[in-house]
């Protein structure tokens, strides 16, 4: 918001506890805390739902600033395949998104998301020594065309947090497993370092990445240093 000077949203997300969750801690940023904004639009698609031109043409009569999307899964395919077919450049038209990964891109077409921004801790082009690793290594066991996202670098952080947190508990009993957990580090993760924060989730940069033509994300920022995790916020409810 402080480069683009947004005022109005228009949130969308299917329909499930996680995107209403956010957009609900979206909409209460946007209203008590940006200055002038508005929220002119909210909605919800069921799982699986591939219809999206009815609110497409919501979006062109409004005309939102930023359009604010946690649609997942197959949908965004025809969602954005859509929006381009509409004729909304995303080149032109601010579009965040905190639900498309490299590998839902690779269902969407580069083409057909090419400017948008997303929220994530990791991205594959992320340039660090870790990440150099990694990516090569993976390839090398799933296919050179493989392409890692955010949830696919989290699913490779899981168990090796399990394993440091087990060896430091001494045990595999979970209770043990849960009290011996904050404060474990991970110097290893392709992301670059983390650690488990008291309330279970991760201490961890915030980046944002512009989608290419190519399926991949340009980094374009990321916070200096690595975030509180606090899942629902005091005030946010």
């Amino acid at each position: 918001n402080k480069t683009k000077g947004a005022k109005t949203f228009y949130l969308l997300g299917s329909d499930y506890i996680w995107p209403r969750t956010s957009n609900k801690i979206a909409r209460k940023h946007i209203e008590g805390h940006l200055q002038g904004a508005k929220v002119v639009g909210e909605e919800y698609f069921p799982l699986g739902s591939t219809q999206f031109n009815s609110v497409i043409n919501k979006i062109k009569l409004t005309k939102p600033d930023v359009i604010y999307a946690i649609i997942v899964g197959g949908s965004n395919v025809a969602f954005y395949k859509q929006l381009k077919a509409a004729g909304i450049d995303l080149s032109k038209q601010t579009l965040l998104t905190i639900s498309v990964t490299e590998d839902e891109i690779d269902g969407i077409g580069g083409e057909n998301i090419a400017g948008a921004y997303a929220c994530m801790k990791y991205f594959e082009s992320l340039d660090n020594a870790n990440n150099k690793a990694f990516v090569p290594a993976f390839q090398k066991m799933w296919g050179a065309k493989t392409v890692i996202g955010d949830v696919t670098q989290a699913a490779y952080l899981g168990p090796w947090l399990w394993k440091l947190t087990v060896e430091k508990a001494g045990s595999f009993d979970i209770d043990k497993v849960a009290a011996a957990s904050p404060g474990v580090e991970f110097k290893g993760a392709p992301e670059g370092y983390v650690r488990i924060h008291e309330n279970h989730h991760l201490w961890s940069k915030t980046r944002v990445g512009r989608a290419k033509l190519d399926g991949q994300y340009e980094l374009i920022y990321e916070t200096a240093d690595l975030v509180e995790p606090d899942p629902f916020p005091k005030g946010y409810q």
